[in-house]
């Protein structure tokens, strides 16, 4: 697949400052059949991707993790006396937060399967 290394569009709208690179872009008009979807506007380089696996390998761990984080301050909450110290409601609260966590966790490795089949249809993997 060919890669540009320069924005063929012409420099109008740009703001540019002398012996600067540019700044700021403004999106062109889209010309009808103009393929937008992986259009690089900014000063990132062409090939800047999130790194999928490693993403993938830390949402499982600390999933994981917070998962059984998760179960244990739910034990702790379900064996507290009504009058210890901590109390009830303190691992109620921390077993909330890493519920919390482990939803974080798995919504991102929904993004990351929906990412990775796009750039395979994409012929980019």
């Amino acid at each position: 697949m060919h890669r540009r290394s320069r924005d063929p569009r012409p420099l109008e709208g740009r703001v540019i400052r002398p012996g600067l690179p540019v700044l700021r872009s403004i999106p062109l008009p889209v010309t009808r059949g103009e393929r937008r979807r992986f259009a690089h506007t900014g000063s990132e380089p062409v090939t800047a991707r999130s790194d999928l696996p490693a993403r993938r390998l830390l949402a499982r761990l600390f999933g994981a993790a917070f998962l059984l984080a998760t179960a244990g301050f739910s034990l702790l909450a379900a064996m507290a006396e009504p009058h210890s110290s901590p109390g009830r409601t303190f691992f109620v609260v921390y077993a909330g937060i890493c519920a919390g966590f482990v939803l974080v966790a798995a919504v991102d490795l929904v993004v990351i399967r929906r990412r990775e089949l796009e750039q395979r249809r994409w012929g980019r993997m």
